[in-house]
């Protein structure tokens, strides 16, 4: 009796876990063609801000999405709404959940850049270099997945 119980949990349990990570892809989706719309929009005019590289430490893609964040704004984008509407998924926990691949106390202990110690970069190899982390993360979770 204990055997088809326990079996039927695990199934239960792998649909839910599965089911969060679709969600989580789905998400990563949106985002990234919130991204590609804004992108269309910014005029890119020679502006530099601190870029966070595609080679952070892994346990430091919170910090650079923080900085990816903070930057966001300073775009000079055509349509605001765009920005608005991706610096706020930027924020979301799935978001968030998703970036970070570290457990908390890893996380404290790594030693990670202050954003403004990044290189300054023009404004098209920051999108390109968000773009990066976001499809980083992407792959990783539909690897996860299979």
């Amino acid at each position: 009796m204990k055997l088809p119980v326990c079996c039927l949990l695990a199934i239960a349990l792998s649909s839910v876990m599965c089911a969060v990570l679709d969600q989580r892809i789905l998400k990563l989706t949106e985002v990234m063609k919130e991204l590609n719309l804004l992108n269309r929009g910014v005029q890119h005019n020679g502006l530099r801000l601190s870029t966070p590289t595609s080679d952070v430490e892994e346990c430091c893609a919170l910090k650079a999405l923080s900085c990816f964040r903070e930057n966001l704004q300073l775009l000079p984008a055509a349509n605001k709404r765009h920005q608005h509407k991706l610096t706020k998924s930027l924020k979301s926990q799935m978001i968030v959940n998703s970036v970070n691949t570290c457990s908390q106390e890893e996380t404290q202990n790594a030693t990670c850049p202050r954003c403004d110690s990044f290189p300054k970069r023009d404004s098209r190899e920051f999108v390109r270099e968000l773009e990066s982390l976001l499809q980083k993360t992407y792959s990783r979770l539909v690897e996860r997945e299979d």
